[in-house]
């Protein structure tokens, strides 16, 4: 096969269309979701991926519609009466749509690395990996469905074909990442990762069984186009279960999610030179700038106020509910983060300084869980502590005039007594203890 050959046949084809409608499509979706993976390499892997519950239908019925071309013309009988055999005929259109579908979701994965690149601090080396493996996905679904519509090429066969892959993703999407799913689960959806976050890489071992998996499904697919037998296009199949056999023994079979923590990401930066010390994760690095002063503002005005006041500002990639009950360091604040899609931190200076200072510098307990007025209380507590701090009354909010009423009660107490009754709503909540912090900052028992 020339290259004059394959550029007639991508002329002739719907080959930049796929790729084209792979690229805007895919772009369009990303865009959609910049908030979820705005700035971190990883996360645009994992979304581009699960996108492709979208663009592997399409390229199945893309796919399908091509392997239709010669009978829409009217030319099937005459180019079946040539010498050459069938392979060759529709080998250039094969490899015209492959790489057609291969460059549609490259271009979509640069789509959104222009973003990235401007503002990511860590680059994993397993999130290219990721991307890869989604190309295999599309030239998989692209030689599928040239297959099917080439065993039944009628008018319906590609918006049938593109109707059933995306029944197959939708159901095999339903609890994927857990290990009570069967593995042959994760053979047959594009994104079998589960929920993720801005701390947690893919295992190799995941990436090695589906590559397997997808090269031998494009290879029955590809030859299951190009045989011209039934008897040989049921030879074609061999690949496929064998790569399944074999993907779904290098699966792991932990008990959890597939991704699992990535070390690298959460491993700290923090400022240099005097001051307190204000620290981020590697993947969030961009935000330590933005951090830095009203963490350092917090600090001191908890110095200034409370007895035994944390001395640095880490920020922690476990989520306040997780790890529950668990004493938290007292000399050390711990803050969770939100990175914003165009860099930097989420939240403005005077957010991020009440975020630090709410709850006298500590962070929510997850005893409250499933009691909602306990919640309602202890959110009043925290916010008012942190108004104490701040010597300023509470941000307007769903529990500001709430905040606000305890804040004022609080401040209607001695100097001292205020003091210790934040100081012993800091220590609860340190310690995670089961107790109403409303009850403890304003009540008539401290």
């Amino acid at each position: 096969m020339t290259g004059r050959i394959l550029r007639i046949e991508i002329h002739r084809s719907v080959a930049p269309w796929t790729a084209l409608g792979a690229a805007l499509v895919g772009a369009a979706l990303l865009y959609v979701a910049l908030d979820g993976w705005g700035g971190r390499w990883m996360l645009l892997a994992l979304w581009q991926r699960e996108f492709l519950f979208i663009l592997w239908p399409m390229a199945l019925g893309l796919g399908a519609w091509q392997a239709g071309r010669d009978r829409r013309c009217r030319t099937e009988e005459l180019v079946a009466a040539t010498a050459r055999p069938r392979w060759q005929r529709v080998l250039p259109a094969a490899t015209a749509m492959a790489l057609a579908g291969a460059a549609g979701y490259v271009l979509m994965y640069l789509g959104g690395a222009v973003q990235v690149a401007a503002y990511a601090s860590y680059l994993p080396g397993q999130s290219i990996v990721i991307a890869g493996v989604g190309v295999l996905w599309m030239v998989s679904g692209v030689w599928l469905g040239m297959t099917v519509g080439a065993l039944a090429p009628f008018r319906l066969t590609p918006p049938v074909t593109a109707i059933v892959g995306a029944t197959v993703a939708l159901v095999a999407i339903t609890d994927r990442g857990y290990a009570h799913v069967p593995k042959i689960v994760h053979l047959l959806t594009p994104s079998p990762f589960g929920f993720w976050g801005d701390f947690v890489t893919v295992l190799g071992r995941v990436s090695v069984a589906h590559t397997v998996w997808l090269v031998g499904l494009a290879a029955s697919a590809l030859a299951g186009f190009l045989c011209a037998t039934r008897t040989a296009r049921m030879v074609a199949a061999l690949p496929a279960v064998v790569a399944a056999v074999v993907a779904l023994a290098v699966l792991p079979d932990g008990r959890q999610r597939l991704p699992v923590p990535d070390a690298a990401a959460v491993a700290l930066v923090c400022t240099a030179g005097p001051g307190p010390e204000v620290c981020v994760t590697r993947v969030h690095a961009s935000a330590l700038a933005e951090l830095r002063d009203p963490a350092r503002q917090a600090l001191a005005t908890m110095s200034a106020k409370l007895p035994q006041a944390p001395t640095s500002v880490h920020e922690t990639p476990e989520s306040w509910y997780e790890n529950q009950p668990t004493p938290r360091p007292g000399d050390v604040l711990l803050v969770e983060l939100e990175l914003a899609p165009w860099g930097g931190v989420k939240g403005t200076p005077d957010e991020l300084r009440w975020r630090l200072l709410d709850g006298a510098g500590t962070r929510p307990c997850a005893y409250t869980i499933g009691k909602p007025d306990a919640a309602r209380a202890n959110r009043v507590a925290r916010l008012a502590a942190a108004a104490w701090l701040a010597d300023s009354a509470p941000p307007d909010g769903p529990d500001g005039d709430a905040a606000r009423q305890a804040w004022q009660a609080l401040r209607a107490f001695p100097a001292a007594e205020q003091r210790d009754r934040v100081a012993a709503l800091r220590r609860a909540a340190l310690a995670c203890t089961e107790v109403n912090l409303l009850d403890l900052l304003v009540g008539d028992h401290p």
